[in-house]
């Protein structure tokens, strides 16, 4: 022990200790201005390198001097050795006045030789970056930027910004002058896969290049004692750096602090980003608690946990009133949750604070809001021409593929053609939870088994919410004939919650098509120790695959069991059922059918306690759809003035935005009922024509009446009796792609087809 004290009072004695210290501080410098100065200079990056080199192969040597010689008035010499008195007198001497000097010593050398290997790092870097671009010869736009992670050095309490910050600073310097920044979302998700790690020159240049960008834009975060300082370079992905920046402040002043990074940055570029700068604050929020909340519900949604996700948005409103962003994907986590109202208040709310947003932005938000409301075709303008514009807008390559896979076949066109967006949603990110759900849909419709189990497996290990988990289990048995798993699924269907039963029987039936496993989570719904409003719901499907499966016996007992757990429900859809246009059912039938509409009161019938759309998707419209019921009843008697009258009822209504067009669409069908069945073919024909067709997927897909189904199936009949049998084939090819109710369309649509087919 003594011996030991001994050699480090020499060291100290020595000056080695010293010259440690002042050595590695200086050599750090030197690095630093190396890094700057040789790329200013155009020298190459083997001159950055050599100078590195240099200095740490000196280090060792400059220690050994400091050992061997010492600096005296007389010049310098070598050391005299000192007696044994003396080191134990330095060794003796306080731990206060003996530390400093050897931490000192420490912290020169780490930081010599962080710097040498940052130094070195950064220039293989650039030259592996530069032989990227030179073999994979991607053309890189100077006008699109990516904004990457930052480094963060702190606290966890401001780890959560090394992502962020990409949001952030994407959204404040899109728009100046000819810049467009590629969507955060793809950024981060990119990143994830890749393993980027912050300040790594040459994976920043491999992920610019994916995006086709030529601007990089990076930086590092450094927190204590509850300050931080941001500093950013914004850089040609060749290496020429274009503007820096550093700002300071407090933690909770990240909003400040990143508003003056943006400021500066912008005034490294061309094209008079006064006007952007001036609108970045009210993109985002003033709370950092706000964005906490907002990401964390990013990441639930992401992830496929919807639920999860929709109360994070909504907490993130609640700590700021005034967040626009957080608004707009609150409606959306909503509408994945197949909460209706929530997701209109939402949407609504975000439009009402849409000035506060971005161009780009709010041009988003307004695509989404008409998609919302069922105004698809419009929506789809704005998504396709923001997509022009920025081609790595992932958000509106996402609700591109919504409008395609879910509204297509109002228009009698196939969900399947969303293949082409799915693609490029998960080109960007192949963990896309909802993306992932819609491209297995399409999958298991086109009985690709390969692409079923790839995908089904991918999203089930997100570790999603319980009703997409037993929907995707669905998806994946039967879109893989798997009949041990299919056995397994129908084990598990028996004691799965009612809205997994209800996406799974849905996705069984009009995607993966298999009516055995959506009768078996119908049946399952309809368990005694069931809510009421699941039970509704498991009777009025099992009535409906009955029809489909050629069971008139077992759709009687299904009518009846949900007449008596709901008289109007049950009325309902066996008028539904008594008037598909194919069915035969005698007049003395229907006049008692019209009597029992007459009679109902609408009013008076059950609503469920279940807020979801699943449930409640006909609560708010007992009304129309009596009205609606009652006019194809009197054009089938053959009531014109009657039939009318309905019609023109419907048709006087004020929209709501919970209906889309409904009411309106169904006043036409009337209308087209009476001229169909009275011979006005064309006539007729013109009617359906006129329908809008605003609809909500989340209202299609559990409604025969928002999927309009019997009026697609009669446009069809309509073409192929006026010989227009190419437009007619569109309509019975998509007559099932919307919803369990379109299922008993199902037989007759491909009799059309073969008949057209063999004529």
């Amino acid at each position: 022990m003594q011996s030991y004290r001994q050699f480090f009072a020499e060291l100290k004695r020595r000056q080695v200790f010293k010259v440690a210290a002042v050595y590695g501080a200086v050599g750090f410098v030197v690095l630093q201005l190396a890094d700057i100065l040789v790329p200013a200079l155009a020298l190459p990056d083997a001159f950055t390198r050599g100078i590195a080199v240099l200095i740490v192969l000196a280090f060792p040597i400059a220690l050994v001097l400091a050992w061997a010689l010492e600096v005296t008035p007389e010049g310098v010499r070598r050391t005299v050795p000192t007696q044994d008195a003396d080191l134990a007198r330095i060794a003796a001497a306080p731990r206060r006045s003996r530390w400093p000097i050897g931490i000192a010593a420490v912290a020169g050398t780490a930081l010599l030789a962080w710097g040498a290997w940052w130094t070195i790092a950064d220039a293989d870097g650039a030259d592996e970056s530069a032989t990227i671009r030179a073999a994979d010869g991607v053309v890189l736009d100077g006008d699109v930027l990516t904004v990457l992670p930052f480094a963060v050095q702190g606290g966890p309490d401001v780890q959560y910004l090394g992502d962020g910050i990409v949001s952030l600073l994407s959204t404040k310097l899109d728009g100046a002058g000819n810049l467009r920044a590629v969507d955060s979302r793809s950024v981060l998700r990119l990143v994830s896969r890749e393993g980027y790690v912050p300040g790594d020159p040459a994976s920043a240049a491999r992920i610019a290049s994916v995006f086709g960008s030529g601007l990089l834009l990076s930086g590092e975060i450094v927190e204590a004692s509850g300050r931080m300082q941001v500093s950013a370079r914004l850089l040609r992905v060749n290496g020429d750096e274009l503007a820096k920046a550093t700002a300071d402040g407090a933690t909770d002043g990240v909003f400040e602090i990143v508003d003056e990074l943006t400021a500066q940055l912008l005034s490294g570029l061309r094209g008079g980003p006064a006007a952007r700068v001036q609108r970045i604050a009210a993109v985002t929020t003033s709370s950092v608690p706000a964005l906490k909340a907002f990401l964390e519900g990013e990441e639930h949604f992401r992830a496929g946990q919807f639920t999860e996700g929709m109360e994070s948005f909504r907490r993130a409103t609640q700590l700021d009133s005034l967040f626009a962003l957080a608004f707009y994907r609150l409606s959306i986590a909503a509408e994945w949750s197949f909460a209706n109202q929530q997701s209109i208040g939402a949407a609504e709310r975000a439009a009402e604070l849409s000035h506060r947003l971005s161009e780009r932005d709010a041009r988003i938000l307004e695509a989404y809001r008409l998609r919302r409301f069922g105004r698809n075709r419009e929506a789809e303008v704005i998504y396709r021409s923001i997509i022009g514009t920025y081609p790595d807008e992932m958000e509106a390559w996402l609700d591109l593929s919504e409008i395609v896979f879910h509204a297509a076949p109002l228009h009698g066109q196939s969900f399947t053609d969303s293949r082409s967006t799915l693609d490029r949603v998960l080109e960007f990110d192949p963990q896309h939870a909802t993306a992932l759900i819609h491209y297995a849909r399409v999958a298991a419709y086109e009985r690709d088994s390969v692409t079923v189990d790839t995908l089904t497996a991918r999203f089930l290990g997100l570790n999603p919410e319980a009703g997409r988990n037993t929907e995707m289990s669905t998806v994946r048995a039967i879109g893989m004939r798997d009949s041990a798993a299919i056995e397994a699924l129908a084990a598990r269907l028996l004691s799965a919650d009612e809205s997994s039963l209800g996406l799974s029987a849905w996705s069984a039936s009009v995607f993966a098509r298999d009516l055995r496993i959506a009768r078996l989570a119908s049946e399952s719904l309809t368990r005694p120790d069931r809510s009421p409003e699941g039970r509704r719901l498991g009777y009025a499907q099992l009535a409906h695959l009955a029809v489909a499966e050629s069971r008139p016996d077992e759709a009687r007992e299904a009518i009846a069991a949900l007449t008596e757990l709901s008289a109007g429900n049950g009325l309902e859809h066996e008028a539904m059922l008594a008037l598909l246009p194919f069915a035969v059912v005698d007049d003395e039938e229907l006049q008692r059918l019209h009597g029992r509409l007459l009679r109902l009161d609408p009013n008076r019938i059950e609503t469920s306690d279940n807020p979801s759309a699943i449930f409640t998707v006909h609560d708010p419209l007992h009304p129309q759809i009596r009205l609606y019921l009652l006019g194809l009843v009197s054009a089938q008697l053959g009531m014109g003035a009657a039939a009318e009258a309905y019609a023109d009822s419907l048709a006087a209504l004020e929209p709501r935005p919970i209906e889309g067009s409904l009411p309106q669409d169904m006043a036409l069908a009337i209308r087209a009922e009476r001229s169909r069945l009275e011979g006005r073919t064309l006539e007729a024909l013109e009617a359906l024509e006129q329908q809008a067709r605003h609809m909500w997927y989340a209202q299609t897909a559990p409604s025969p009446l928002f999927s309009q189904v019997r009026e697609r199936f009669v446009q069809a009949e309509l073409l192929r009796e006026l010989g227009r049998e190419a437009e007619a084939r569109g309509w019975y090819e998509t007559i099932d792609q919307l919803s369990l109710y379109d299922v008993p369309y199902r037989a007759v649509a491909r009799q059309r087809l073969e008949e057209m087919a063999t004529s």
